[in-house]
């Protein structure tokens, strides 16, 4: 037994494992991402923008209390959370098929046998009824000699990886939800802002103009045209208040709230945008982006199956065992004459299983074929997110430079037709015209502004920044190893 203990830990010990020796996708990764250094302007540098915590990256008290409060409530995030719960529960059942399965069972019965279902017919003297019990302990052992069964564990730890990446994609994709809808609802504020004091300004002009029909010096003309600017103003008002009003009720539902008002904080104007925008090492971005970590997770755990799938090919070997007691007499169930056990090995080989174990296979491998394609395109898509974003935010603030001149300009020329047209030197059509295309680049400029600050968003969500960075990019990792150390084991 002793001997027999000896092998059964050596095969445990130094079973093989049929899996594919698992090597990340040779992918081709550029130096520099597209747009990082544009005309001159930004130089690259190797510190990145996703290197931020959330609450460093959004300067707003109001908006850190609404991002926090969504990583906590929010149902996507608290779907994802039980999502990791059943992964990590399922790696749990599939590790637990290596140890040995050990149970316990009792039996009592009480018979009597038919004296005359058998010929000849029994003797009515041992027709009595009699007893019998027994209590006993199975047990039952797979021998994983040729790795199924670990690779099947180790499939299944990398799936609950992959949901603790998916996770923290999830936590990203939340953060950048909720600023992108406060950034919103700010600028739709200051919209409103803008419609309201641009009526009263309207209104003080039509007041002027109807002093001036008064007296005669224009014409009634004139005043419809001042009424039509009022109403182009006032007309925005209502329009304005339904949108923030659903867009407060978006903010509730991403807290996981009841729809309800929601803080405001900083105005549109005052919330920062950082002068520089590092994107890092586009290598950096394999490492950070979760879905991208997500992808090959899901990708490792297929080539983990595919040595689970191959090993049904071969033998399998149990050990299989029982011990207990059993006795017609059940005082004497306990006694050591009533004790009985027996051990042994069982091997299973399938000869013909009409080309299930073939087809199974072939399903592994067209699997892996499938999560490789689908890391490949994230990270394709990853670089072309970056890319968009470094140059959305570099054009931005190209456009945002323009629109202000823009509505400079409109200004001047509205201050000048309105003075002319107190002079008697303009009519009424000019200062229309003027005040009208003002108002419109006004809120013009409240949509570039919050464009810009939503590119800010999209290139920290499209870096790999969010609630926790995925690895310390100043970690030293050795060069061609996983980005998820604990798979590392079998490859």
């Amino acid at each position: 037994m002793q001997r027999f203990a000896i092998l059964l830990l050596g095969v445990c010990l130094f079973g093989c494992s049929l899996a594919p020796t698992y090597e990340r996708s040779p992918e081709e990764v550029p130096e520099d991402f597209r747009f990082q250094s544009l005309e001159g302007r930004v130089q690259p540098e190797l510190a990145s923008l996703a290197d931020l915590e959330w609450w460093e990256m959004f300067d707003d008290p109001a908006l850190r209390e609404l991002i926090a409060s969504a990583l906590v409530q929010n149902y996507n995030a608290r779907l994802a959370i039980s999502r990791v719960a059943e992964a990590r529960a399922l790696a749990g059942v599939s590790r637990s098929f290596l140890m040995p399965q050990v149970g316990a069972a009792g039996r009592y019965q009480r018979q009597r046998v038919s004296r005359t279902a058998v010929a000849p017919p029994i003797p009515s003297s041992t027709g009595t009824p009699d007893n019998f019990a027994q209590f006993n302990f199975d047990l039952f052992w797979e021998i994983d000699l040729f790795g199924r069964l670990q690779n099947l564990s180790d499939a299944s730890q990398s799936l609950f990886f992959a949901s603790e990446w998916g996770q923290q994609a999830v936590l990203s994709a939340v953060v950048a939800d909720v600023a992108r809808a406060y950034f919103e609802l700010r600028t739709l504020d200051l919209q409103l802002e803008i419609s309201r004091a641009t009526q009263e300004s309207f209104e003080r002009s039509r007041r002027l103009v109807m002093l001036r029909v008064r007296h005669g010096l224009v014409s009634r003309e004139d005043l419809a045209q001042a009424d039509a600017l009022v109403h182009t103003a006032g007309a925005r008002i209502p329009d304005l208040e339904r949108l923030i009003a659903q867009k407060e009720n978006q903010i509730s539902i991403l807290l996981g709230n009841n729809p309800q008002p929601i803080r405001r904080g900083k105005s549109l104007t005052e919330l920062a945008v950082r002068p520089t925008v590092p994107a890092g090492l586009p290598s950096d971005l394999l490492e950070r982006r979760p879905d991208i970590r997500q992808s090959e997770a899901v990708l490792i755990a297929a080539n983990y199956r595919i040595g689970a799938a191959r090993a049904n090919f071969f033998p399998r070997i149990a050990l299989t065992g029982q011990a207990g007691t059993q006795s017609v007499d059940l005082s004497r169930l306990f006694t050591g004459a009533s004790t009985f056990w027996n051990i042994g090995p069982v091997a299973t080989l399938p000869i013909f299983t009409g080309g299930f174990n073939y087809f199974t296979l072939q399903a592994t491998h067209a699997q892996k074929e499938q999560a490789l394609t689908l890391y490949q395109f994230t990270v394709r898509q990853a670089f072309r997110e970056v890319s968009d974003g470094l140059v959305a935010h570099f054009r931005f603030q190209e456009f945002l430079t323009e629109q202000q001149a823009l509505v400079e300009s409109y200004r001047q020329y509205a201050d000048l037709a309105t003075t002319r047209f107190k002079g008697g030197l303009e009519s009424f059509l000019s200062v229309l015209d003027s005040e009208r295309q003002l108002f419109s680049a006004k809120l013009d400029l409240a949509a570039v502004q919050r464009d810009r600050l939503l590119t800010l968003v999209q290139l920290y969500k499209a870096l790999g920044g969010g609630p926790e960075t995925a690895r310390n990019p100043s970690e030293p990792r050795a060069a061609g190893a996983s980005p998820i150390p604990s798979l590392a084991r079998n490859q």
